[in-house]
C-alpha cells in the first residue's frame, strides 16, 4: 500500500511539474506577468526542480520495483539500495539543496521538499543498514522514514500549487 501511496504522489508531482506553464495574470486575461514571485516560482519549477526531478523519478521507481508485490528476497532489495537507489537518491538530494529560490514563500516552499527528500534519503540508507545487519527493528525504522518523507514531498507539492494560484501562475489546461 505504501509502495503505491508513494508512486502516486512522485507520478502527481512529475505531471504537475511537467504541466506548469507561464506566469499569468489572476483576472484570466493570459497577459504575462513579471512579478519577482511569479518568475520566482516558474524559474525554481523549469530550471531548478525540472533539472533534478528525473534523479528522484528514477530512484523511487527502481525502489519500488524491488518492494511490496514486487519484494523477492531481502538481498535484492539490499543491492537495488546500495547500487542504485541510494546514490541515485543522493545526487537528487544534493541537487535540490543547490536551488536557491530568491523569494521568501518559494525558499520556505523549497524546505519542505528538501525536509522531504532528506527523511527519505535517510530511510533509504537506514533501511539499507537494517538489511545489512539483518536487523528488522532498523528496517522497520528506515520505512517509517520513508514515509514520514514522501508525504513530507506531498505536502511540498500541495504547497506548491497553493503558491501557483495565489501568484497567478497557470498550468496547462486551466
Amino acid at each position: 500500500m505504501a509502495t503505491k501511496k508513494l508512486s502516486g504522489i512522485i507520478s502527481i508531482i512529475m505531471i504537475g511539474i511537467f504541466i506548469s506553464g507561464c506566469a499569468s495574470d489572476k483576472a484570466g486575461e493570459g497577459r504575462i506577468i513579471f512579478g519577482s514571485a511569479a518568475v520566482d516560482l516558474v524559474n525554481y519549477v523549469n530550471q531548478g526542480i525540472l533539472r533534478i526531478a528525473e534523479l528522484e523519478q528514477r530512484s523511487v521507481e527502481r525502489y519500488e520495483s524491488v518492494i511490496g508485490e514486487n519484494y523477492t528476497t531481502d538481498q535484492r532489495v539490499y543491492v537495488e539500495l546500495r547500487d542504485f537507489v541510494v546514490p541515485t537518491y543522493k545526487r537528487f538530494l544534493d541537487g535540490l539543496r543547490d536551488i536557491r529560490p530568491e523569494n521568501e514563500e518559494v525558499r520556505k516552499v523549497h524546505g519542505i521538499y528538501i525536509q522531504g527528500a532528506e527523511m527519505m534519503y535517510d530511510g533509504f540508507t537506514t533501511k539499507m543498514l537494517g538489511i545489512e545487519n539483518g536487523n528488522e527493528n532498523i528496517i522497520i525504522q528506515g520505512n517509517e522514514k520513508i514515509e514520514k518523507g514522501s508525504e513530507e514531498v506531498k505536502r511540498w507539492r500541495l504547497e506548491l500549487i497553493g503558491l501557483y494560484k495565489k501568484h497567478g501562475v497557470a498550468e496547462v489546461g486551466e
